[in-house]
């Protein structure tokens, strides 16, 4: 009976645990196929795009690629996937490329348990995953750790990088900051992962708090953030952000001295009521990026593209024209 029970265990966990998916080095899976069977909670009637597939060197992920011209990539943060740009991307994509890619660990994408989900591996994944696309003459629009990841691509990649868009980012450790450590410790510490993990609060705990008007969230929305984290298997990704929030390895300071050293454009747009990254934050990015134009959004909280997609799409237009 142990027997029978352990191999049950086995198949379920194969089913739904961390390492469900493509297996390296059989190409008879296809990609996009696999991901297409793993999000059946998707709302397709807001998100109607097809769905494509990276192999990465660490697992399969998701994006979607729509239009033609000047390529913008969209990067997400954390709790969210490129479902938080499916508002943006049916009006730029009339005049541009658009590509949205899901972060290893978030959205459609897999994730995996053993795998390093630190900022720095996912600029790697990223950095493969552009070359694989062969982009060049790239817009990055970032949001959050998009934001930051985004930098340091560009950093890394000045002949293939245009310009940049960031939306309330930040590119400095947040150790200091009281409310961000009392909220990572939810997610990273003994027990408390623990309970994390077993309820998956992520997206319902974390995103009402961040917008200026929960108005602009309702349920269903909610909820496409929510069920791409299906199961206590999935949240590794935000755990490995939540990590990253609290950390002291400097990764943050050596992206911001890189990229002061990008002489090239960069736009912020900033949602006045958010407080997320200090009451300073928007103060200490314009100082540390040369080349900068700033919209502040009043009336807007963390989730600029979620609460004011109008007003991001007039600004992106007229700033990569």
């Amino acid at each position: 009976m142990r027997k029978f029970g352990s191999q049950i265990f086995d198949i379920l966990k194969g089913s739904f645990g961390p390492d469900r998916g493509i297996q390296k080095g059989d190409p008879s899976l296809d990609p996009a196929a696999i991901l297409g069977s793993r999000c059946h909670w998707l709302n397709t009637v807001e998100f109607p795009f097809e769905r494509r597939a990276f192999n990465s060197p660490d697992g399969l992920m998701h994006y979607i690629d729509v239009g033609e011209g000047k390529p913008i990539v969209f990067l997400h943060g954390s709790p969210t996937w490129s479902f938080l740009y499916r508002k943006l991307i049916p009006e730029l994509s009339k005049s541009f490329r658009c590509i949205a890619v899901d972060h290893l660990g978030f959205g459609l994408s897999q994730k995996p348990r053993n795998v390093d989900y630190r900022p720095a591996a996912h600029t790697r994944r990223l950095e493969a995953f552009v070359n694989h696309l062969d982009l060049r003459d790239v817009t990055i629009v970032g949001h959050d750790f998009g934001g930051s990841i985004g930098m340091e691509w560009a950093s890394r990649n000045p002949d293939r990088y245009r310009d940049m868009v960031l939306m309330n980012s930040w590119v400095w450790s947040l150790h200091d900051n009281l409310v961000i450590r009392r909220v990572t410790q939810v997610a990273t510490s003994g027990l408390n992962q623990y309970w994390f993990r077993l309820l998956n609060p992520s997206p319902k705990f974390y995103l009402p708090v961040l917008f200026a008007d929960n108005h602009n969230l309702p349920t269903w929305v909610r909820d496409q953030f929510q069920l791409a984290f299906n199961n206590q298997f999935e949240t590794y990704g935000p755990e490995g952000f939540a990590r990253a929030m609290m950390a002291r390895d400097g990764w943050f300071e050596s992206v911001a001295e890189r990229f002061s050293s990008v002489h090239k454009p960069s736009l912020l747009l900033w949602g006045e009521d958010d407080r997320t990254y200090g009451e300073d934050a928007l103060q200490r990015l314009q100082g540390l990026l040369p080349f900068t134009a700033t919209v502040v959004i009043p009336g807007v909280g963390n989730f600029v593209p979620e609460e004011c997609p109008e007003t991001c799409i007039q600004h992106i237009r007229a700033f990569i024209s």
